[in-house]
This record gives C-alpha cells, sequence and structure tokens, in this order.
C-alpha cells in the first residue's frame, strides 16, 4: 500500500472507527511492532491481489456498548466504500447513529496502521489465510488509558455484484 494512501486513508479511519468503540474491552495482545507492520503490509498486498472490488462482509465488535453496536453486521462495501448495513440476524438495517463503528476492510486495515504509527501498546491481529483481511483485532493504545481500546471480530468476506 503507497504509503500517501495509507496516511491519508488511516486519518480518517481510525477517527471514524475509534470515536463510536470508546468502551471497547479484550485482554491479548503483541509487543513488536516491526513484526506488525511486515504482517500488515503483506495481508494488504494478499487483500487488494485476492479480494472483490465489491464485497460483504460480517464483523462483531466487542465492547461495553448499546446491543445495537455489539450484534453481528453484514457490511456490504463497494469499492472501499460502506453502501449497506444490516444485521445479521434479522436483517434489519442498523441506525444510522451507529454506522460509523462498522468499518470496510480497508477501514480496519488503516485502523492497524494507525495502531503501529501511534506505538500502540498492545496490537492483536489475526488475518483470513485466503483473503489477508483482519478477521480479529485488539488494539489498545495505552495500557494506562481504560474504554479506549478496539476490540472486533470479522469473517465472511464474499464476492457482492
Amino acid at each position: 500500500m503507497t504509503s500517501i494512501l495509507r496516511s491519508t486513508r488511516t486519518l480518517l479511519s481510525a477517527a471514524l472507527i475509534l470515536s463510536p468503540l470508546a468502551g471497547c474491552e479484550n485482554i491479548t495482545g503483541v509487543e513488536d511492532l516491526g513484526f506488525e507492520q511486515s504482517e500488515l503490509d503483506r495481508n494488504w498486498d494478499r487483500f487488494e491481489r485476492n479480494a472483490p472490488l465489491s464485497y460483504n462482509y460480517t464483523v462483531r465488535v466487542a465492547c461495553d456498548c448499546p446491543s445495537d453496536v455489539t450484534r453481528p453486521v453484514v457490511v456490504w462495501v463497494d469499492r472501499g466504500s460502506v453502501e449497506y448495513l444490516f444485521y445479521e440476524v434479522d436483517g434489519r438495517a442498523v441506525p444510522f447513529s451507529y454506522s460509523d463503528s462498522f468499518p470496510s476492510v480497508e477501514q480496519l486495515f488503516d485502523a492497524i496502521q494507525d495502531a503501529i504509527d501511534r506505538r500502540a501498546d498492545r496490537i492483536d491481529v489475526d488475518y483470513d489465510p485466503t483473503y489477508g483481511f483482519p478477521r480479529s483485532v485488539y488494539i489498545d493504545y495505552d495500557r494506562r488509558v481504560s474504554d479506549e481500546e478496539l476490540s472486533l471480530t470479522a469473517w465472511g468476506l464474499r464476492r457482492w455484484n
């Protein structure tokens, strides 16, 4: 991923993703930021090569948030932009007030890059072996501060056309 594209996306995405998830909690972590950067780069390249331009996937946020945020949501993405958000269980549309809580895969990569750039205390990411997208993400920017973590799981990436 080019550094200009990554930098621009990182600033926008981190602000969008992290602000509504301020109450997320989990316990995990890795402290080797060089390793995290190489894994991010390798899996971003895999995602760009193998993933469809239009796709949907399911994401679940783990936080001390309203149930409308923590329920699994199917995210429909076209060329990096989130187009539709529906709850997995009943197909209802996600209320607009919660829409920033559910990122595109591209925004997940940007949030991870932001954590690396800001030297987060803990980063734990598991990537999909086929498409390279982040299947689980846990970021704790500062162990001394509570309720600023990001924790989510993602699965079921499929072509959308």
